[in-house]
């Protein structure tokens, strides 16, 4: 008995000479891609040698026999007897075990159950050293459970609630193949690797360091492990081959050459990096560059790990700067490309299609990077499907229905673009931050994009705008990032000291780097934080970029209603900025039934994804930065906090609901944003007035009581809690009456969120905001909770890791509906004439509101076979059938989360409505 005795993967098929892959080759597949990557990816071994004294060669065939035995689970009997013909075949008998343990957790605990033996046999030539087999198995297990955890999870210990014997796992013929297996591929691959760890270190013990760089690199390693495996298990280049050959033959003749075609073809592998930088080479649009795209195009970079905090003004350019600076670092450190992360879908859609003309400068011309749009519905974005290459799908990759090679996108390769969680290989990448927070969470295959993300520099918008709990997220990825080597860009417009401080305190933590405090108040300003120290650099504006914006309070909504109206007849364009979808509504309706729906635009999230990508271009198109008089004249936009963020928009007048500071400055930053004339064709000059920025707002007064902020806004109290806050920017604004921008930013900033600034605030609502603390503080603590420790390494927690659909990144529970319309006896998509109609049919709302479907028992059939016809069937999704009614609204039924009966009702203009009934 020996270790060809046993498959890998296994087809039906006709030829039965042919329909199984031999468990070592297959094994060998995967490790010859991770062993072709990392020949190919010198920065990514870079960040694996993390300053061992280990010579390159030997550190990859160390890494390569790790993947190696990725599968080495699979000689268990229970997983041979998946396929009992073949086990019959190949061992001479049969066996009834039951396969309860996947594969992937049985190679962890095989490797448990053989350590002694293999300890013995000095397969891995520790004999010299002074460290037994119980140490030196401790500190290299945090590598085991990275590549035998290959399917996205670390393995189990426990199964139905029993320890796990792993003496009881295996037969004796189960662990002597797997023995011949392991000293073979010693043999073959290992060569020096662990020895060599510690015979170059002198007379240095650097068993300790060890331990820590096991831990630490074991989240790369699982990375690594899961995209080898998925390259390497696809037939398009590794064939199924059942003939006995020696190992050593398999390996340089077969496995070596298909992997490097395969990786060729997958997409992952760097662009070249162009060394010709700058804003003018990068931006050909931008003919004078703002102070601050000066500044980080000059700046002096540091060593190591680096966090740049960069604060300046709405439209100052910092989306430029940032992607210049990233370039700078890109050449100097070697890294392949970056990720920026935003709050939003829209926001993502929006700095994709930024990106999409200028990115390809970063790199060579003779490369093709990448560029991907990573959220979940990039997929609904036309102009990503159109960067989308021939459709090689990661079937291809598994070897799933594959029948014939396709050439991948010189664009973007479509295996990346499959998958959300491939898309952080891309070489530059666009999305909602929680595709990068997820790799800090445990959620299915994040060491996927951790890995990823390690090879880029990480931008990320809108620091602001995260609420506590993913501010302590984004704490953690910070820390993750930085200690695999990683540097960071933050933008925001301003950022109270309390909050820059933790941004530094993570990053410094997983950098290795003593925390300095940060206190610079300047505006705008740079931080910087490098190997050298902690930098604070204010950055000059231009005098005739300082903005003066008038405060306007309002007190009840007729005026602010009659104030927006009279803009609007005198051909001004106008927002209403409210901080709750039901507000924004309310607005809608009552401004549009005063001058007509066409003059009137309702953007929340509170639509169908068709309707919203709808909305949405025609929002950037009407108030855009290409508008002019024609489409802008006397238009009206009803919006909640989206336009906010990054969507690159301008408005004459501009009215908001009472938020923090922090927010009122963004908000206003959308108030002549661009320069235009009198009549809002862009010009060389604004010739328009002083911009003014409306305030609906309670008056603030000293005697203010606990309901001053929830008496006005009965639905927004929820969204913004802390009360005394509110009041006090209210306080800050009508005593201005007016803010320079960026001069005064700092001190509105401080003003509000400063130290001592609680002083001023009412009894009564200081009491209130001592309550939303103890809330902050409750959801800082669950993102700990939930949150992956670095220093921990791969491994199980006390938080289970669960599927990526259901990871919390945002708190507040949610439910994505699934809108149909009922049409002569067949259930349709509510958007049935676009691509993707179901997806584009979904909704997603407070699970609050709606969580339990409810119809009729006489459709209950219909529906079965509704969800059954299609692809996912809506195994994610709450599906909600809904009938027209006489007034062009569909009507539709459901549950909130007591299961109280809840009346829907969807209109394309007003989006989704929900009543109790």
């Amino acid at each position: 008995m020996n270790f060809y005795n046993n498959w890998g993967k296994f087809r039906t098929g006709s030829d039965e000479e042919f329909n199984y892959h031999l468990l070592a080759y297959h094994c060998l597949d995967v490790a010859a891609t991770a062993n072709s990557l990392l020949h190919n990816d010198k920065i990514f071994l870079e960040k694996f040698k993390n300053y061992l004294p280990i010579e390159d060669d030997d550190l990859i065939c160390l890494i390569t026999f790790y993947i190696a035995i990725h599968d080495i689970g699979k000689f268990s009997k229970n997983f041979q007897s998946l396929q009992p013909h073949l086990m019959k075949k190949l061992r001479g008998y049969s066996s009834e075990k039951s396969y309860e343990i996947r594969h992937d957790s049985l190679g962890y605990h095989l490797w448990n159950s053989l350590w002694n033996d293999l300890w013995k046999m000095n397969i891995l030539s520790l004999d010299k050293t002074i460290y037994d087999e119980f140490d030196w198995n401790e500190l290299i297990l945090p590598w085991l459970r990275a590549t035998t955890g290959h399917h996205g999870y670390p393995p189990i210990y426990i199964n139905n609630g029993v320890q796990i014997n792993y003496d009881e796992l295996f037969s004796s013929d189960d662990k002597e193949m797997a023995v011949s297996y392991i000293e073979s591929i010693s043999q073959l691959i290992l060569k020096n690797g662990f020895s060599s760890l510690t015979s170059n270190s002198g007379d240095v013990d650097i068993f300790e360091d060890l331990e820590r760089y096991f831990k630490k690199t074991s989240w790369l390693l699982s990375g690594l492990a899961v995209v080898s495996d998925w390259i390497g298990s696809s037939e398009s280049y590794f064939n199924y081959n059942s003939s006995i050959m020696n190992l050593e033959k398999y390996w340089t003749e077969i496995a070596l050459p298909a992997s490097k075609k395969a990786l060729k073809d997958s997409g992952i592998c760097p662009s070249q990096v162009s060394h010709e930088s700058g804003i003018n080479h990068l931006f050909g649009y931008i003919k004078k560059p703002t102070p601050m795209q000066n500044f980080v195009s000059e700046m002096e970079l540091g060593n190591g790990p680096q966090l740049f905090i960069i604060e300046d003004t709405t439209g100052s350019g910092k989306t430029e700067a940032a992607i210049s600076l990233s370039h700078r670092l890109m050449i100097r450190e070697g890294l392949h490309g970056l990720f920026f992360g935003l709050p939003t879908m829209a926001t993502s859609n929006a700095m994709y299609e930024r990106l999409y003309e200028s990115y390809s400068k970063i790199y060579e011309p003779i490369s093709n990077p990448s560029l991907v749009l990573a959220h979940g519905q990039s997929h609904l974005s036309k102009i990503f499907r159109n960067t989308i290459g021939p459709n090689k799908t990661e079937n291809d990759f598994y070897g799933e229905n594959n029948t014939k090679e396709s050439t991948i996108s010189a664009q973007c390769s479509a295996w990346i673009a499959d998958n959300r969680k491939k898309s952080l290989l891309a070489d530059v990448g666009v999305g909602t931050i929680d595709q990068a927070i997820m790799s800090v969470l445990p959620s299915k295959h994040q060491s996927l994009r951790l890995l990823g993300l390690s090879r880029n520099v990480l931008i990320v918008d809108e620091v602001h705008a995260y609420d506590p709990y993913m501010h302590e997220l984004l704490c953690n990825l910070l820390t993750f990032h930085a200690s695999l080597g990683g540097s960071v860009i933050l933008l925001s417009a301003t950022l109270p000291l309390k909050q820059k401080n933790d941004l530094v305190r993570s990053f410094s933590t997983g950098a290795g780097y003593e925390f300095e405090s940060v206190s610079k108040i300047e505006y705008p300003l740079v931080t910087h934080i490098s190997s050298s120290g902690s930098e604070e650099q204010p950055v000059d504006y231009l005098s005739q970029n300082e903005r003066v914006v008038s405060c306007e309070f309002f007190h009840d909504k007729t005026h602010v209603r009659k104030s927006i109206i009279d803009a609007s007849n005198n051909g001004f364009c106008c927002c209403w900025i409210r901080n709750t979808v039901d507000d924004a509504i309310d607005a809608y309706n009552s401004i549009a039934n005063c001058i007509g729906h066409e003059n009137v635009i309702l953007f929340h999230a509170r639509f169908t994804m068709g309707d919203r990508l709808k909305i949405e271009e025609s929002v950037l198109e009407t108030f855009g930065k290409n508008s002019g008089n024609k489409q802008r004249a006397g238009k009206i936009l009803i919006s909640t906090q989206v336009v906010e963020q990054s969507l690159d928009l301008d408005f004459d007048y501009m009215v908001t609901d009472l938020a923090p500071i922090d927010l009122i400055i963004q908000r206003a930053g959308r108030l002549h944003r661009h320069k235009r004339d009198l009549n809002g064709n862009i010009a060389t000059q604004d010739s328009r007035k002083t911009p003014v920025l409306g305030i609906l707002s309670p008056r603030p007064t000293e005697d203010a009581s606990d309901s001053w902020y929830s008496g006005m806004f009965s639905k927004g109290c929820y969204v913004y809690q802390t009360h005394g806050k509110l009041w006090l920017t209210a306080k800050l604004l009508l005593e201005m009456k007016e803010m320079h921008i960026p001069r005064d930013s700092r001190y509105l900033i401080e003003g509000v969120f400063g130290p001592n600034a609680d002083e001023s605030i009412p009894s009564a609502l200081l009491n209130v905001d001592r309550n939303a603390y103890g809330e902050t503080m409750a959801e800082k603590s669950m993102a700990v909770w939930r949150s992956l420790k670095i220093f921990q390494g791969y491994d199980r927690t006390g938080t289970q890791w669960i599927d990526d659909t259901v990871v919390p990144t945002r708190l507040g529970d949610s439910i994505t509906l699934r809108l149909g319309k009922l049409v002569n006896g067949a259930i349709l998509p509510l958007n049935s004439s676009t691509r993707h109609p179901w997806e584009m049919s979904q909704v997603n709302v407070s699970a609050i509101r709606v969580k339990y479907p409810s119809y009729p028992e006489e459709i209950n059939e219909l529906i079965d076979e509704t969800k059954n016809s299609m692809k996912d069937k809506c195994k994610w999704s709450l599906f909600i059938p809904m009938e027209l009614q006489e007034d062009g609204m569909w009507l539709g039924f459901g549950e909130n989360q007591n299961r109280q009966k809840v009346k829907l009702i969807y209109d394309a203009k007003t989006g989704l409505h929900t009543s109790k009934y």
